[in-house]
């Protein structure tokens, strides 16, 4: 089953959604993000994804390394703005970008 999006939610629109039901899910003091995982659940490129973890990763809302040649792993804690259960907070966020 594929998730439903709200009508007009393009591509940051999905990525908040997602973000946001890891969020508020996660249990501990870290959440690791792929962007590959992320993408697929937003249905939008990981490219796209990888892009915007490095931009927010510049601007200290999460840590990423590089996981083999073509690999990212992204570390998001929970003292991070960026962690938040409300969509909408995390689209300001990614719109800021």
């Amino acid at each position: 089953m594929h998730r439903r999006f709200p009508p007009q939610c393009g591509v940051t629109c999905r990525i908040a959604y997602v973000l946001a039901e890891i969020f508020s899910t996660a249990q501990g003091v870290t959440v690791t993000l792929r962007p590959g995982e992320v993408a697929r659940e937003a249905r939008v490129s990981p490219i796209v994804v990888g892009q915007i973890f490095r931009a927010l990763a510049e601007r200290g809302y999460m840590t990423c390394s590089r996981v083999g040649e073509r690999r990212l792993r992204c570390t998001v804690r929970r003292d991070s703005p960026l962690w938040s259960g409300d969509h909408e907070a995390i689209y300001a966020i990614l719109q800021q970008l």
